[in-house]
């Protein structure tokens, strides 16, 4: 064996693994006769970008085949232009007054309203629900009624991504179809039907089409290439459907939570405004007693989705619920148009600024605001000339009936719960939580439409805080010098900092945060993994063990408290704390690899190749797991499955520096230096500050006879870290015998 591969081998199997310190329900049997239900909700998806709704640059075929074979509803509308609240309407049947899910932070399902998925599982169906977004994360009560509920989301590897936050349509079909090959038996005499959601979130914000053919072609739309993809992978769902011929006993109805503003009204994506551009929606229905090809001008609303699809299983009305059934209208009969609520809490809550609220009529929109709007629909379907001042009969007819849904008796809960089953609001729960200091009473609000001016600075720094730190710092900065109290760009401004390496200003920003009571638990947790960044590993525990007893069913405080344990060298303590989360969360991914990296220091390797194995199972890209399974094959003498491990990880993410420098090492320790130097090279370019990287390139080059390169390598490994006596001692060896 070379020089380089017997002292890497020692240098790989000790210090390869970091252990990432660095940086019920009743049922009755259902007739076999009844439909089975499938529910589709693409995300951010407006109307306006859909094939079958007029738009040419469109490439929908799997959608406009939908309406072909089925009913389209001309105009459809939600009732909040957010993922949660939208949801929550969809599900339960009931706007946001009446099921009390207001904003995706702060607020749970409350527990007295009832689902869609209970009512077929009450009847005897099968129930699964498949979901893309964290929004929809069973820790905000989505999950109830199903049996199977699947929201497990990839930690991912795109640094400007918050991890656990996404997962791409074509896994989530994937998750789909392996429940179908698994759910309860096909052959049997009688099988029951089922009900099926899935949600896709791929058009939502960032817009990066992940299929290449699709990001090329829709270079200048990349929004509309995301909505392509999503087709693409319904399509996928829906062939398997005909081919297991449940396509002729299928309802299918696909809709959308939310549009997409794409900068009309001064607004680039959603949340904010109550226009069309973020509340129209397709609605779309095909299956058996659907006619073909119909198109419906009849108003369609969230809140009938839940009566529609209920009257075609031949499952009874219920009177508790705001939405009605659209069955006659589908079947061609007139019907009326209801009138519709919707509102926008978010300029409030996130931002501070005034709430907004809309009543909307098949011909007109009012919406309350400071400075109320007017809009005749069918004349300016843009909503761009606000009639509110010369039409004030219309503005004082639609803003009374406003008045009178907005007195709908609300769901109520203790205030301080965060049991999700007995509460109604856990405190700044969500994917993005803002919150501002409470306002002195009485005090005007700004107008949103006033406000919207800080939104694309806001934005470039909210998009930019991973990938671009200091641009998000300066964007931040500028927001906050003219609003101090807008929290979101403070909490959003410390994970810039964070990722610029600048762990005091991001502790700095969140102890703001604390005082002024706006620390939410994900606060919490950025706060925690700061402080252990910054070496305050006393500190990073306190604080994520108050967060963990603030919020007992919130898994992420117990998951970094096992990353300071783990620095902390209390490796049972961080054990304990991943089995607490295990039990909250079964197969929770960051808790499995922390169990795996403990198993690798107890060198129980097959403990550690299971967790690994496990996570790779549910996630085939997540690039850290397998690599440290790459490691761990390599230190139980499996070097060629190691090697191949390695080799996928940089294939998925070509600038992993961890899988490129275990690629080197795994190629010097078969005694490969040649092979190894330009994977040594390249983990240095990703992570210059790689003492490991450099001290494998110094012996690399020794061991091919380059002992001034050799030298050069090892004098800026202790030029990072002094204290490598080993290393030290290599550098006289080298220079000495040049």
């Amino acid at each position: 064996m070379s020089l380089i591969a017997r002292a890497f081998v020692l240098t790989f199997l000790t210090l390869a693994v970091g252990c990432g310190s660095r940086g019920s329900e009743s049922s009755a049997v259902a007739p076999s006769s009844r439909p089975n239900v499938l529910l589709v909700t693409i995300d951010t998806l407006r109307a306006d970008h859909v094939g079958s709704y007029g738009y040419h640059n469109a490439s929908t075929q799997t959608i406009d085949a939908l309406a072909r074979r089925g009913v389209r509803f001309e105009t459809a509308v939600a009732h909040a232009p957010l993922t949660g609240p939208s949801h929550a309407s969809i599900l339960t049947g009931e706007t946001p007054l009446g099921h009390g899910f207001r904003n995706n932070s702060g607020f749970i399902l409350a527990p007295e309203v009832k689902t869609v998925a209970q009512d077929f599982r009450n009847a005897g169906y099968h129930t699964a629900g498949f979901v893309s977004g964290f929004p929809l994360d069973r820790r905000f009560g989505f999950d109830r009624g199903f049996e199977t509920y699947d929201d497990h989301l990839p930690k991912g590897n795109d640094r400007r991504r918050t991890p656990y936050v996404e997962r791409f349509a074509d896994a989530t079909t994937d998750a789909v179809l392996r429940w179908f090959a698994t759910a309860s038996p096909r052959e049997a005499r009688q099988p029951a039907p089922w009900f099926l959601w899935v949600h896709y979130y791929d058009a939502h914000a960032p817009y990066e089409p992940p299929a290449a053919d699709l990001a090329d072609r829709y270079r200048q739309s990349p929004y509309d290439g995301e909505i392509a993809f999503v087709d693409r992978q319904l399509g996928r769902l829906l062939q398997t459907l005909d081919a297991s011929g449940e396509t002729s006993r299928t309802i299918v109805l696909v809709t959308a939570d939310h549009g997409e503003s794409l900068g009309e009204h001064g607004e680039g994506t959603h949340g904010i405004f109550l226009y069309d551009a973020t509340l129209r929606v397709p609605f779309i229905l095909a299956g058996p007693q659907i006619a073909a090809g119909r198109v419906s001008q009849t108003i369609a609303r969230s809140i009938d989705v839940l009566p529609t699809l209920l009257d075609y299983a031949g499952l009874p009305q219920r009177s508790d619920v705001d939405g009605r059934s659209l069955r006659r209208a589908a079947d061609g009969e007139p019907m009326s148009d209801a009138p519709s609520y919707a509102e926008s809490l978010y300029s409030e809550l996130e931002l501070g600024w005034a709430p907004l609220h809309a009543w909307r009529t098949a011909g007109f929109k009012f919406i309350k605001a400071p400075h109320p709007e007017l809009y005749d629909l069918q004349n300016d379907p843009s909503e761009k000339a606000n009639r509110a001042a010369e039409q004030a009969a219309r503005v004082s007819d639609l803003s009374s009936q406003l008045e009178v849904a907005l007195r709908h008796p609300m769901p109520s809960a203790p205030a301080q719960s965060v049991d999700a089953e007995t509460a109604d609001r856990l405190r700044a729960l969500g994917y993005v939580s803002g919150g501002r200091a409470p306002r002195p009473a009485g005090a005007a609000l700004r107008d949103p439409k006033e406000g919207v001016r800080l939104l694309p600075r806001l934005n470039r720094g909210m998009s930019a805080a991973r990938s671009e730190p200091e641009l998000a710092i300066r964007e931040l900065t500028a927001v906050l010098e003219e609003d101090p109290g807008l929290f979101m760009a403070r909490r959003t401004r410390a994970v810039a900092y964070a990722a610029a390496g600048r762990h005091e200003l991001a502790i700095a920003d969140l102890r703001v945060l604390d005082k002024e009571g706006q620390l939410t638990p994900e606060d919490a947790v950025v706060l925690g993994d700061n402080l252990r960044s910054a070496g305050r590993l006393d500190e990073a525990a306190l604080i994520l063990q108050r967060a963990e007893r603030e919020n007992p069913t919130f898994p992420q405080p117990l998951i970094s408290l096992a990353a300071v344990r783990i620095q902390q060298r209390k490796y049972d303590g961080a054990a304990a704390a991943c089995e607490r989360v295990l039990k909250m969360v079964p197969d929770q991914i960051e808790a499995l690899r922390h169990l795996g990296d403990l198993a690798v220091l107890r060198e129980d390797f097959d403990a550690a190749a299971a967790r690994y194995a496990r996570i790779l199972e549910m996630d085939a890209g997540d690039v850290a797991a397998m690599t440290k399974l790459g490691v761990v094959r390599m230190r139980s003498g499996h070097p060629d499955e190691a090697t191949r491990l390695f080799r996928e990880a940089i294939a998925r993410e070509p600038g992993n520096a961890e899988a490129l420098l275990y690629l080197a090492g795994a190629l010097a320790s078969a005694g490969r230096s040649a092979d190894a130097l330009p994977y040594f090279e390249r983990a240095l370019k990703a992570d210059p500050a790689s003492t490991m990287a450099l001290n494998g390139l110094g012996l690399a080059r020794l061991d091919r006879g380059d002992r001034a390169g050799a030298a050069a390598a090892f004098r800026e490994s202790l030029r990072l870290d002094p204290k490598q006596a080993d290393v030290a001692r290599m550098l006289a060896e080298a220079a000495m015998n040049r």
